[in-house]
């Protein structure tokens, strides 16, 4: 029974087999240098510039813009769309569909596309009806999540 061991660790040797260390992967430094929207939209802005920050601080590259930065993040929206689908009997908006169409692009320091994916999520959002403005903010937040999840899988696959 030893001998057939040895035999087997030693072809698998000799094929060149080691065992692989995945959690060494040299994190990259990356900025976010503009998010841009087709219309002034301040809380949508906040919403995506949270979910680009917290996608690349999770897929365990570092977010810092200085000297040491070796990627930049450009985030261009081309439609964000809120719309009321759904009415609460007092007749405010309670359902909410919001789509997204992005692109999404990482340059190098020498201002190459590294990376250029485009973004498309759609969800809906369901609330009471009774806080006026707030649900379609809860709605914009619910899209950052997903946009959020798809750019953490986009560096993650790198």
């Amino acid at each position: 029974m030893f001998r057939i061991l040895f035999v087997f660790l030693f072809f698998l040797a000799g094929c060149g087999y080691k065992s692989v260390e995945y959690s060494q992967k040299k994190a990259e430094v990356y900025c976010i240098k503009s998010i841009k929207f087709p219309r002034a939209e301040a809380t949508a802005l906040d919403v995506f510039y949270r979910a680009v920050s917290d996608a690349v601080a999770s897929s365990g590259n570092i977010l810092e813009c200085s000297g040491k930065t070796t990627r930049f993040i450009f985030v261009r929206v081309r439609s964000l769309n809120i719309s009321p689908i759904g009415y609460s009997p007092a007749q405010r908006a309670s359902i909410y569909k919001v789509t997204v169409d992005l692109d999404f692009i990482v340059e190098n320091r020498k201002n190459e596309p590294v990376l250029k994916k485009n973004i498309k999520e759609m969800t809906q959002y369901t609330g009471t009806g009774l806080s006026g403005d707030v649900e379609r903010r809860y709605a914009i937040e619910e899209i950052g999540r997903l946009v959020n999840i798809r750019i953490f899988s986009i560096l993650t696959d790198q």
